[in-house]
């Protein structure tokens, strides 16, 4: 997402108040206090974070962005053939969501209810902390180096004719992709999201065709098809730099658009003219990046939640190697995306400490609402529950049996053959049709309770087929 505007006065006040950090300090990352927004400030060796949030998280931020710019600089230059530009960017991060919904009604209405977005005329991003993975905020790094490579920070290019958008937006996408190593990360990873919604959309016949892709303005990157574009943009992407000899002429589509090429032009020149042949390539690729290993695969690996969204809220933290939630008085998720099953078995330990906490089964699938099933779980009740729309909830069975609270319990959730089963410390508990043919989002959620999770995992499974009849 991004914002073409200047901030209002009473901003550039504040940010003309603000101290002036020492090398030294910088260094040691140290934070000052300012006085008029409650922001305090924190600088790092490329960047400048304001935030009212707990110190420790912020600084642990800075490190990310850190080392995620600095895996830029290696990489970036091999896609796209030119030297890394020194870009001066910071982040304002508030704690929390009406706190940036304030900020932005001053300084960008039309993104108030967006989880972030980059201010070209401050070279800005901001956001807030909770509902947003770490992967927006190396979205927004990037558009703001690209605004360095075209002197345009401010996205006018955006409204000029066959302007390649899904460039932008899809460079954007692939270097913000990431997969975690341990404590630590590496950019460019395949991105389980957007996968997720290319396989649907090629399942679907709902696919928007390249030529339509290439030449698509800033409205598709918006609304209702926003998710579609970008996932087709990281993919387009994604398939340019991992196959020859497209990758190598990546450097030539760049040079041609920078020096204000039309994207067609430009893209057919370093490319070749026979879109159709090349699309038939493009989605044989997309196809290949569905394939899921066999056997159990972790979900969380006892360290962070950087693979995770928390989405509308509550307080999620990684404490002793377990998930650590603590809800408040709406319902609280933290979500994670994998390469779509049909058939599957998901398990985890969760200790419920008060209140209710569940399981959440769905798909990132364009255009549907993307929470299908909520198992709801406390001390005395299991609730299955099947999700049409943010309003629209049915019950489909709820039964009574006790269990233990603030004990470990195993849980499992297997489907198979149109079956939903739920097992709850051992017992079968629900045992339901289900209507869905394909699934991409696991995970938990709280409603007004604490609780913690370990040991989650999952695993493909390979439907039955029905057995023939038999003969007379």
């Amino acid at each position: 997402m991004f914002v073409v505007r200047r901030l209002s006065l009473i901003l550039a006040i504040l940010l003309i108040a603000l101290p002036i950090v020492s090398a030294q300090a910088q260094k040691k990352n140290t934070a000052k206090r300012n006085t008029p927004a409650a922001l305090s400030v924190y600088t790092t060796h490329y960047f400048v974070i304001k935030s009212d949030s707990d110190a420790q998280f912020v600084r642990g931020l800075g490190v990310k962005l850190d080392e995620y710019f600095t895996q830029l600089i290696q990489k970036l230059p091999t896609v796209l053939g030119e030297k890394m530009v020194t870009v001066k960017a910071s982040v304002i991060l508030f704690e929390k969501q009406d706190a940036y919904q304030r900020y932005a009604r001053r300084n960008a209405p039309q993104l108030v209810n967006n989880g972030g977005y980059y201010d070209g005329a401050t070279r800005t991003i901001v956001t807030y902390r909770y509902n947003n993975s770490i992967q927006l905020y190396f979205h927004e790094i990037l558009h703001a180096v690209m605004g360095e490579f075209f002197n345009d920070h401010y996205f006018f290019r955006y409204s000029r004719s066959n302007w390649p958008i899904w460039f932008d937006e899809g460079l954007a996408e692939y270097f913000g992709s990431f997969e975690t190593q341990g404590r630590s990360f590496s950019i460019g990873a395949r991105n389980k999201t957007k996968i997720a919604y290319l396989l649907n959309a090629l399942s679907s016949n709902s696919f928007v065709p390249l030529k339509k892709l290439l030449t698509a303005p800033s409205d598709r990157f918006s609304g209702p098809s926003m998710n579609l574009y970008y996932a087709e943009s990281w993919g387009l992407m994604d398939f340019l730099i991992k196959n020859e000899p497209y990758n190598k002429k990546l450097p030539e589509f760049f040079r041609a658009i920078r020096k204000d090429m039309d994207g067609m032009a430009a893209f057919t020149r370093s490319f070749g003219s026979d879109l159709e042949d090349l699309e038939r390539r493009w989605r044989a690729h997309l196809w290949s990046l569905g394939a899921v290993a066999d056997g159990w695969q972790s979900l969380f690996n006892g360290q962070g939640i950087d693979m995770w969204t928390v989405h509308e809220g509550g307080r999620w933290q990684v404490k002793g190697g377990v998930i650590d939630g603590v809800g408040d008085e709406n319902y609280n998720y933290l979500i994670r995306s994998e390469l779509p099953l049909t058939a599957f078995t998901f398990d985890l330990e969760m200790k419920v400490m008060n209140g209710t906490t569940g399981l959440i089964l769905g798909n990132n699938f364009h255009g549907e609402y993307p929470y299908y099933y909520l198992v709801d779980i406390s001390k005395d009740h299991v609730t299955l529950r099947r999700s049409y729309s943010a309003t629209r909830i049915a019950t489909i069975k709820e039964i009574r049996p006790l269990f233990p609270e603030k004990q470990w319990l195993p849980v499992s959730v297997q489907l198979l053959n149109d079956r939903l089963k739920v097992w709850v410390n051992g017992q079968l508990v629900l045992n339901e049709v289900e209507d869905k043919d394909r699934y991409s989002l696991f995970g938990v959620y709280l409603y007004q309770g604490h609780a913690q999770f370990r040991n989650i995992r999952i695993r493909k499974e390979s439907p039955v087929p029905p057995a023939a009849p038999k003969r007379r």
